[in-house]
Order: structure tokens, then C-alpha cells, then sequence
């Protein structure tokens, strides 16, 4: 890949040697039609020539100090592979038609994370697979939305038809099925099949038969599960199942399963069952390495035993999560889980399967399968975990639970976030080392940005001595949170400073969003929102990071932006862009006073909005379901966070009282 002679200094980190890697893993050269590799913008990704397509020349150019942080290097590591894998999933060999896009980009996507960790692994992709791919995906492939990965080719014609083949669905799904079949076949008969396929249907189309022939011939035997069915089941099927585990005694369990479904209201069809490959392994014999089915729960069973020879403590299933299923454990085997995460090492319970367990925990309470109480009382172990896997996890499903804790339920949760965080905070703290993995980057970024949000005094504290006494300028990786948090903690006008002083327009948006998180929000509002000097688009971000940043304050700064809503508009130049600005901010409301005020509200202002008032009252709608769904969901957790707090607030109180006391009696005397 050839950028601009000046641009070449800065491009060493893209000079990767994918495609000789790639040209060996899959023992075909490429055609010399294919061997011309240009950078262009807007270049259709089926077309043969121009590699990359649809990205910026800035994947390739890292400009020291602004974009070449160690998430900058990974994308463009990722989009590269990603992109030259099209050179054999596309150029090569091509669907036949749109309705199997998937035989393109699921490899595309899964060469993207999986060829890109073994010429680099300091990135551990194939771990953070599993979090940012799988796990996102089962979220959305679980609804009446949702649609197969090869759809009849007669509901694939028009053009807005092929467009929704463009899905997540296609991406993410597709390439967490081809790593379940890696992984159940094995490395070596896979990759023997995949070359065999492209050699076979080199500059010709495919249908996925001609996949699966070749995966069939590779399959290691004996197999007690019909292979065409598990293809069927997880690339022509919707959805994907829950096994649930339970024990019949001290020496054997049984599986069930049922397809995950979040609204069981919306039409999707519950009775769909799966061809599910079964991993395991258990306190007695723990081998978390070995992702080869043991068996197979065949989709027409009701259920499924597994003895042993020996009492066992604890059982995890589903190995890394290598497999396209969630495993809801029965309470007593979940206690046992949780007695050995406790333990040294987490009693090497692998990485991934810690992460799997807590986003496992979190889409079963969101589906009323277990409580959010029990979520949060299984990760208290997280008190010892530092890793970065299971706490993007973790940070993933407390967002949607902490988006609907009021303000007066927040401090509860605050303190049990400090205490889970004790042990990663230790390791990390607020500043950053020259000894730094790369997931420390990462995972030091995502603890600042959620204990400063929620005012950990010593996260605040230390951010603002840190950027007090060093003028070190932090990493592109880390800046935008430590900035945020130092805005947040007093340093809002230096912040400011900053961004005046800066010319590069990224680094001066990134300066704005930073600054933006400040609780001095009257002056940020009125200062720099509603002036003239900001962008449209940098105003709505502005007022956006205003009340994310400070969930606490949600209230007031509406109250402030809706005493003259005129100002508000003139600032964003269009009453559809207000509408759609207060929507945004009425999903963070979580009380009735507030959805009071917002009612009162669209009833003396909704003629100034014209038709953009509907958005205002689906709004109201959006905070009135909101709140139902916290009064249901969140009753047990309020609960548990003020009972597990209580202690300690007691003792708290009792200090401060002493306090009170002395300062009284010698104010007296």
C-alpha cells in the first residue's frame, strides 16, 4: 500500500505483512490481476483493485502524538487484514448473490480480529473478539428485527433488500459462527478446508453448500450430530439459544435449552430450537484450552445429561465462549462459580468464560430470567479481577442499569462501584507507565472515565494533582478521559484553554468533548453552547456530554436550557434538532418529577416546535417506559446496594456525628 511521499514517514505501523501471511495460511498466491493494492476513499469493497474502501486515508497516516495511540494502530491493523482478506473472500471467490454476503464479509471480519492477534498479539484480539464481536451481536440477534444469515434469494432483490444485507448480522454474527466452526473442528482441519474451498472456486461464484462441503470433508470424526442441520440451524435460523445447566446430583447435570428472545411480545418465534455444540470443563479436571464439542445437544431433544465419574464442585460450559449460545447456571452451581472466582487466579476459570458469565448474568436479568441483585452480588469478586476482558463485560451491562438509577439511588451505586473496582484501581491507578500493556491502556481508560463520572473522590483527586504538576501531554488513547475527568474536577477553564490554542480539527473536537464534561454546566451552556463561534454539530455534542457526563445533574441543566428554549434553537439553527436534543437528554430522566417537568413543558412550548413536537412527545412516552422498566426491574438491586452499603454508611454517619459533636461542644464552650 503506497500513501504520499510526505505521508511516509508516518505510515510504519500500516507496512504489515499481511499478504504474504495471508498468501501462506491460504497456499494460493494471489492473481496478478490483484496484486495492485491503492488507497482510495468511496471504493466499493467488491471491487478488485482499490484496497481499503470506505476509509479515510488516516488509517493508514499516524501523525505522532494525535492519532497514533494504540487503538489507532489497532483499527488500522484490523482494516487493513480486513480489507486484504477480500482479496480471497470477494475478489477470489464471490457469492453468487446478495442473499449469502456473509460468505464475503464474516471472513473478512473474522481474518480482521483473528489473523491481525497472530502478527500482533500485544492486542489479544482473539480475547477482545469475544466482547466487542460476540457478545455485542447476541444483544441484537434476538429480536423480531433480527434476520438469518442467508436469506431465500427471491427476499433478496431490490435495492433498499441488498442494503440490509449490510448488517450487523452479516459481521459480527457471521464471524462468531466461523470461529464456532474453527474452534469445533479444530485449526488445522479448518484452515484445510478453507484452502481447499478457495482453490476449488477460484474466480467463481459460491453458494454456502460449497462451503460446507468442504468444512464436511475436514470435520473430525466420529461426530453424533447431523453437520448439515448445525449449518441449517445457525446460518438459515434466526436467533440463537439458552442452555441452562442444572444439577440432578453430586456427579451429573442436565441441559436444557431455549431460544433467547428479549420482548417474547414481538413475534419471534420461541420454539425455534438448535444443534448446540457442548464444551465444558470442571473443578476436577480443568482444561479451559481444549474447544472440540464433547457432544452435541441434538435440537430435538428436550434435554440433555451429563455424568461423571467423579463429585464435582463446579462446571463452566461453553469454553471461551466459543460457541453462539448464552449458559444460564441454576443458583446453587452459580454460587459455586463465584466461591472459585473468589479464589487465586480466579481459579483459572479462563479470561473470556469470566467475561461470558457476567454478560451472560446481565441479558438474563434483562430478560427477567435471574434479577439484577444477583448480577451485582456475583461481581463482587470483580473486587480482585484486573483484567480487561470481564470488565468491558461488566461496563457494558452496568450502563444500561446505572442509565436508570435516580439520583438519590446513585451514591449507593458509586460505593459498590468503588468497591469492585479496588483491585484494578490498585494496578492501574490514574496515570500511565512506560511497563502498560496494551488492554492496560485500554482498561485504565474505561475505570477513570466510570469512577470520575461517579466522583470517586480518589480518582478526582489524583486526576487533578496529575494534571496539575505534569505537563506531559497524555496518549490519543487515554486524553479525551483524563481531560474529561480533570474538566469535571475543576480544571474546566485550562481545558478550555486548550482547545482555543489547538488547530488540529480532531484534536479541537476531542478538546471540546473533554471539556464539555465539566459540572459547571450554567457557564459551559451559556458561555460556549449557545455561542456563535461553535458548530452546530459541536453545540449538540456539547449539551450531550454535559448531562452524560454528569448524570446527577440531568435536572438542572434541563431546567436551564428550557427557561428560554428560543436560545437553544437560535444556537442549533432548527426546532427538529432541539426537539431531537431534549429527547436525547429525557432518556436520562429516571424520576416523575422529571417526566412532570417535561410533560409541563411540551404543553406551554410544543407550538414553537411546529411538528417536531411529536419528537418531544415520544420522548415523554420513552421516559414513562423508562421508569416502568426500572420500578420492575430494579427494585431487588435498589435494595442490595443500600443493604451492602449499610454498614458502612453507618459507620460513616456515626464518624461525622462525633465530628459535628466536638466542633459543637468547643463552639460552645
Amino acid at each position: 500500500m503506497w500513501p504520499s511521499v510526505q505521508e511516509m514517514p508516518t505510515t510504519s505501523y500500516s507496512n504489515i505483512p499481511i499478504r504474504n501471511w495471508a498468501t501462506k495460511l491460504f497456499c494460493m498466491p494471489l492473481p496478478r490481476a490483484f496484486r495492485t493494492t491503492a488507497w482510495r476513499t468511496g471504493v466499493s469493497s467488491s471491487t478488485a483493485i482499490a484496497y481499503p474502501s470506505f476509509h479515510s486515508q488516516n488509517i493508514l497516516v499516524h501523525r505522532p502524538n494525535y492519532t497514533d495511540g494504540w487503538n489507532d494502530k489497532e483499527t488500522s491493523i484490523r482494516i487493513i487484514v480486513h480489507e486484504t482478506s477480500h482479496m480471497w473472500f470477494g475478489d477470489s471467490v464471490t457469492f453468487a448473490w446478495w442473499n449469502n454476503f456473509w460468505l464475503n464479509e464474516a471472513f473478512a471480519r473474522y481474518y480482521e480480529y483473528f489473523m491481525s492477534h497472530q502478527l500482533y498479539p500485544a492486542y489479544q484480539l482473539d480475547e477482545q473478539f469475544v466482547v466487542r464481536q460476540l457478545q455485542m451481536i447476541l444483544t441484537l440477534d434476538a429480536n423480531n428485527g433480527t434476520q438469518p444469515l442467508s436469506s431465500p434469494e427471491a427476499d433478496i432483490r431490490s435495492p433498499s433488500e441488498i442494503a440490509s444485507k449490510f448488517s450487523s448480522i452479516t459481521y459480527a454474527k457471521g464471524s462468531s459462527i466461523v470461529r464456532m466452526w474453527r474452534n469445533a473442528m479444530g485449526t488445522e482441519n479448518f484452515d484445510l478446508a478453507i484452502r481447499n474451498y478457495l482453490r476449488q472456486h477460484h474466480l467463481g461464484n459460491t453458494v454456502p453448500k460449497d462451503l460446507f462441503t468442504h468444512l464436511k470433508a475436514n470435520w473430525p470424526k466420529p461426530l453424533n450430530a447431523d453437520l448439515d442441520q448445525f449449518f441449517y440451524d445457525f446460518t438459515e435460523q434466526v436467533g440463537y439459544p439458552i442452555v441452562e445447566v442444572s444439577r440432578v446430583d453430586s456427579s451429573s447435570f442436565t441441559l436444557r435449552q431455549r431460544r433467547y428472545i428479549l420482548d417474547p411480545n414481538d413475534g419471534s418465534d420461541r420454539h425455534l430450537t438448535y444443534t448446540v455444540p457442548i464444551t465444558y470443563t470442571t473443578n476436577v479436571w480443568r482444561d479451559f484450552e481444549n474447544l472440540a464439542p464433547v457432544t452435541y445437544f441434538n435440537k430435538w431433544d428436550d434435554t440433555m445429561l451429563l455424568p461423571f465419574s467423579d463429585p464435582i464442585e463446579w462446571i463452566v460450559l461453553n469454553l471461551q465462549q466459543s460457541n453462539y449460545y448464552r449458559v444460564q447456571y441454576a443458583p446453587s452451581l452459580l454460587r459455586r462459580i463465584h466461591e472459585a472466582l473468589i479464589e487465586t487466579n480466579h481459579s483459572d476459570i479462563h479470561v473470556a468464560n469470566r467475561a461470558a458469565i457476567i454478560d451472560d448474568l446481565f441479558n438474563l436479568a434483562l430478560i427477567g430470567l435471574n434479577n439484577y441483585a444477583e448480577v451485582f452480588e456475583f461481581m463482587e469478586y470483580m473486587s480482585t479481577e484486573t483484567d480487561y476482558i470481564p470488565w468491558y463485560a461488566a461496563y457494558v451491562g452496568m450502563d444500561k442499569v446505572a442509565m436508570r438509577l435516580t439520583s438519590d439511588q446513585l451514591p449507593n451505586f458509586k460505593k459498590y462501584l468503588i468497591d469492585i473496582t479496588d483491585g484494578v484501581y490498585a494496578k492501574l491507578g490514574v496515570r500511565w507507565a512506560s511497563n502498560d500493556t496494551v488492554l492496560d491502556v485500554y482498561n485504565r481508560n474505561k475505570m477513570v472515565s466510570w469512577l470520575c463520572k461517579y466522583h470517586h473522590f480518589k480518582c478526582e483527586d489524583e486526576v487533578r494533582e496529575s494534571f496539575d504538576k505534569n505537563s506531559e501531554i497524555p496518549s490519543p488513547d487515554y486524553r479525551e478521559t483524563y481531560y474529561c475527568a480533570a474538566s469535571r474536577g475543576g480544571r474546566y477553564l485550562r481545558i478550555m484553554e486548550y482547545y482555543r490554542n489547538e488547530t488540529d480539527p480532531t484534536e479541537r473536537e476531542l478538546l471540546w468533548r473533554a471539556a464539555s464534561c465539566t459540572r459547571d454546566f450554567y457557564r459551559h451552556y451559556h458561555d460556549e453552547i449557545l455561542n456563535e463561534s461553535s458548530s452546530v454539530s459541536l453545540k449538540t455534542v456539547g449539551l450531550a456530554q454535559l448531562y452524560r457526563q454528569n448524570p446527577d445533574l440531568v435536572t438542572y441543566i434541563f431546567i436551564a436550557v428550557t427557561t428560554d428554549i428560543q436560545q437553544l434553537a437560535d444556537a442549533l439553527q432548527s426546532w427538529p434538532k432541539t426537539a431531537t436534543a431534549l429527547s436525547d437528554m429525557a432518556d436520562y430522566f429516571t424520576t416523575r418529577y422529571q417526566q412532570q417537568l417535561f410533560a409541563e413543558f411540551i404543553n406551554e412550548s410544543f407550538m414553537l416546535f411546529g411538528s417536531s413536537d411529536e419528537i418531544l412527545r415520544q420522548a415523554l412516552l420513552k421516559i414513562e417506559k423508562n421508569i416502568l422498566w426500572a420500578d420492575q426491574n430494579l427494585d431487588q438491586l435498589v435494595r442490595y446496594l443500600a443493604t451492602r452499603n449499610g454498614a458502612a454508611d453507618l459507620t460513616l454517619m456515626s464518624a461525622l456525628l462525633l465530628v459535628v459533636t466536638s466542633l459543637l461542644n468547643f463552639w460552645l464552650t
